[in-house]
């Protein structure tokens, strides 16, 4: 009976993968792997470039708080890069700072703080805007806070009373 199974093939059969088999999962397992590699280079191509921002956003922070510590502002801008203070660190990433009188009052300054950095041959920037007020009499005085009818105006209301020709405490004389 054995002789009879071998000759017909039924006990015979070789149990595997045929070459076909075989080149098919490994164009499934090729395809596969080339997508998860992708997918992996997209996500440190990402933590990078998130990784870029956070160091411009703190380095802003940084310039934000060392304007803040200094006291009250003059009006103006600067520009620079952090070799002076990180050297060799932060290579390419720059900085801007602009203060301006606010349009709410003379002992209101506006600091805005650029940090420009470079992202794949390109330049990105973060921006900081803070309003930071005179603390002191001394810093009150420096904003012009010491006298005249129009001290303690903003720049719009000294515009607006200076078209008018009058100040707001001739208002309720008017005839």
């Amino acid at each position: 009976m054995k002789r009879a199974e071998k000759i017909s093939g039924h006990k015979n059969r070789r149990k595997g993968f045929s070459l076909l088999e075989v080149m098919v999962a490994m164009a499934i397992l090729a395809t596969v792997l080339v997508v998860l590699l992708e997918n992996h280079g997209m996500s440190i191509r990402i933590s990078l470039r998130a990784r870029q921002a956070s160091v411009a956003a703190n380095l802003a922070r940084d310039l934000m708080t060392e304007i803040e510590l200094d006291g009250f502002p003059d009006v103006g801008s600067e520009a620079g890069d952090f070799n002076e203070s990180y050297p060799g660190l932060y290579p390419g990433y720059t900085w801007e700072r602009e203060v301006n009188e606010s349009v709410f009052a003379d002992y209101i300054r506006e600091v805005t703080v650029r940090v420009h950095y470079p992202v794949d041959g390109n330049q990105r920037g973060i921006e900081l805007l803070n309003l930071i007020g005179a603390k002191d009499i001394e810093e009150q005085e420096l904003a012009g806070l010491g006298g005249g009818e129009l001290s303690g105006k903003s720049p719009g209301e000294r515009a607006l009373m200076g078209a008018m020709g009058r100040s707001s405490e001739n208002d309720g004389d008017k005839e």
